[in-house]
């Protein structure tokens, strides 16, 4: 699907975006979030949130840093999807912060091509947004141009499991249930169906790991989720 197709589907479900999400999931979601924010160390003082949407990663990494009362933290949450950024600006304004402590911006950019400085973040995230990038090569190559050394990596993302009984369950799900209710929360079937179709053919994990390698990411881990639903990737910037 072509970039513009994608940003028009998130728009169109911007509003209900997140409700849709925990319902859709069975409230499985937040467990998954729950456990990326336990990779997240909290001290970070620069971080990027890509494919941010409506904020819920960016402010969980920011409960991270109020957590540990790091001072002058940046945190960067971008998309290409103006509706969903609205959405989270808006949540923003309902926050009340300590002063200068952090500073949070929400900017629509193309996560392949940033406006951000070379080893200029200590972490960069991206959560459920790989599988909506067309050229992934060069965003993980970005993602490295502008982590800085000994900086982090993690992405979270579904994956569609390929064998056993579960794999038949899932699929039937995806083709049927998550169509059906996402159109009945939401108005819009199509959405629906390409967030379905983006998940089947989504990188198994080893290929994932292969292209992360290729841009140049080292230690790599890799950990599953939910009989093989959802996996979170974790790397490193080396020198």
């Amino acid at each position: 699907m072509q970039e513009k197709k994608v940003k028009d589907v998130f728009s169109s479900i911007s509003r209900k975006y997140d409700l849709a999400n925990t319902l859709l999931s069975f409230g499985i979601e937040k467990y998954w979030r729950k456990r990326f924010s336990s990779y997240i160390n909290g001290d970070e003082k620069r971080i990027l949130d890509a494919c941010c949407g409506t904020g819920m990663s960016t402010f969980s990494l920011l409960n991270k840093i109020l957590q540990k009362n790091i001072r002058q933290t940046k945190i960067f949450g971008i998309d290409f999807s103006k509706e969903m950024l609205e959405i989270a600006k808006k949540r923003l304004l309902k926050l009340e912060l300590p002063k200068n402590n952090p500073k949070i911006s929400f900017l629509e950019a193309d996560a392949s091509n940033t406006a951000f400085k070379d080893n200029y973040f200590d972490l960069t995230t991206v959560v459920f947004g790989l599988r909506n990038i067309i050229e992934r090569d060069k965003v993980i190559e970005e993602f490295y141009r502008i982590t800085a050394p000994d900086g982090r990596l993690f992405i979270m993302e579904f994956n569609m499991p390929q064998k056993g009984i579960f794999s038949k369950l899932y699929r039937f799900y995806l083709n049927r249930i998550l169509i059906t209710i996402g159109k009945i929360i939401t108005g819009e079937r199509d959405a629906y169906r390409h967030l379905a179709e983006s998940i089947r053919e989504f990188p198994n994990p080893g290929i994932i790991k292969d292209k992360l390698k290729k841009a140049g990411w080292k230690s790599i881990t890799i950990h599953s989720m939910t009989m093989n639903t959802c996996f979170i990737y974790c790397a490193r910037k080396f020198q």
